[in-house]
């Protein structure tokens, strides 16, 4: 059974509030993996995350995604995810047609920092999504924060949201559309979203401390381990705190333990399976 959050989108949280053109310029943008990038951009309070939702909820509706994914709070509708290494996985492990969203993408891909290691994470990411049938949309302020996709033959689409007369427009251009098109009003999404509860979005998955005080010395020894990536380091942090000695081999026992317990392998070997959100072997 599905964790929530990564169920598939129904039809009860989809409904029809869309043109058959908008539908149309949806299914070009999705039918197809070699522009698997779609960018967002524009002031604050444009609509710019809704318009992600609203393009991802059509897509749905019109068979052409099974799952999404964000760095924000969707309320169970999407599965939400905070770093690359998750993203990573979810892409390679999710079966059927995918899309993840990253908001505030300015601040994550950060065109000012070109030779980041996220940048340089991203970037070779979104190179390997396309063979796994994968989409993602960046949002973000201003075009410029995101310098390298401006130019990218990856991107699909550039979508400039504003406000016009008190209707959200947006003005869209394609190396699949011969000339520009302009929504003079760009309908709102039916999926629940906070704005206010955008999640940082960072390389690796992090322990957090409510973890290692739930579970105990092997999180303790998983989120050291984490952190310093050096068994020694590990272990001289464990003695300072602890006021005894604690050796490295302990510590690597700790960590396989805690691994054992994640991979659900506690009581022996078995078979493994993968993390809650892959859709039965009969689904479609």
């Amino acid at each position: 059974m599905a964790e929530p959050g990564c169920e598939r989108l129904t039809e009860q949280t989809i409904q029809k509030t869309y043109s058959r053109g908008l539908a149309n310029l949806v299914k070009r943008l999705f039918s197809q993996y070699k522009y698997p990038v779609i960018i967002i951009y524009g002031n604050p309070d444009t609509g710019k995350t809704d318009a992600a939702l609203k393009i991802v909820e059509i897509a749905k509706k019109e068979g052409l995604l099974d799952y999404f994914a964000s760095n924000i709070n969707t309320y169970e509708n999407g599965e939400k995810i905070t770093s690359l290494q998750r993203l990573d996985y979810w892409f390679k492990n999710q079966s059927g047609r995918k899309c993840f969203i990253l908001d505030e993408a300015g601040i994550h891909d950060d065109a000012r920092m070109p030779m980041s290691r996220m940048n340089r994470e991203i970037k070779n990411k979104v190179f390997v999504i396309r063979k796994f049938k994968g989409h993602i949309i960046f949002v973000l302020q201003e075009l410029r924060d995101i310098d390298k996709w401006k130019n990218s033959p990856l991107t699909g689409a550039f979508i400039k949201k504003d406000v016009v007369a008190r209707q959200y427009s947006a003005f869209i251009a394609s190396p699949m559309f011969p000339d520009a098109i302009y929504i003079g009003h760009f309908p709102r999404t039916d999926i629940n979203f906070d704005t206010l509860d955008i999640a940082p979005f960072t390389l690796e998955d992090e322990l957090d401390e409510e973890q290692v005080t739930l579970h105990g010395m092997p999180s303790k020894v998983a989120f050291l381990f984490a952190k310093y990536k050096n068994n020694a380091v590990v272990a001289r942090e464990l003695t300072r705190e602890l006021g005894h000695n604690v050796d490295p081999t302990q510590c690597r026992r700790y960590l396989v333990y805690y691994l054992r317990e994640q991979l659900g392998m506690r009581t022996g070997p078995k078979k493994l399976e993968l993390p809650p959100g892959r859709p039965p072997s009969n689904a479609s």
